[in-house]
């Protein structure tokens, strides 16, 4: 892995690390209207799948292992910013 393959994976993740944010802060509006909580948390699950299906084929590693260094380093900087959002500015 070199410096640029490295910063390209941070900055990918971190970004869709914010998007998942967003779609869960939307998704829980719209599961929380629905007043039935089996319905809500399906509805949630089901989109958290298929944005992490969408995310994965949109990273350009999709085709390296789980331990390659660009795969690990960009999910420490996806669950980095999801912790800031939630943590931080209780985002969700």
């Amino acid at each position: 892995m070199n410096i640029k393959e490295g910063m390209l994976s941070i900055v990918i993740h971190a970004f869709l690390g914010y998007l998942w944010v967003l779609f869960i802060n939307h998704t829980l509006s719209i599961a929380n209207s629905m007043n039935h909580m089996i319905l809500s948390s399906l509805f949630l699950f089901v989109g958290t799948l298929l944005f992490g299906f969408i995310a994965n084929r949109i990273a350009p590693f999709h085709n390296y292992k789980l331990t390659h260094p660009a795969k690990i380093v960009g999910a420490v900087s996806f669950m980095t910013i999801v912790l800031i959002q939630v943590l931080v500015y209780n985002a969700v």
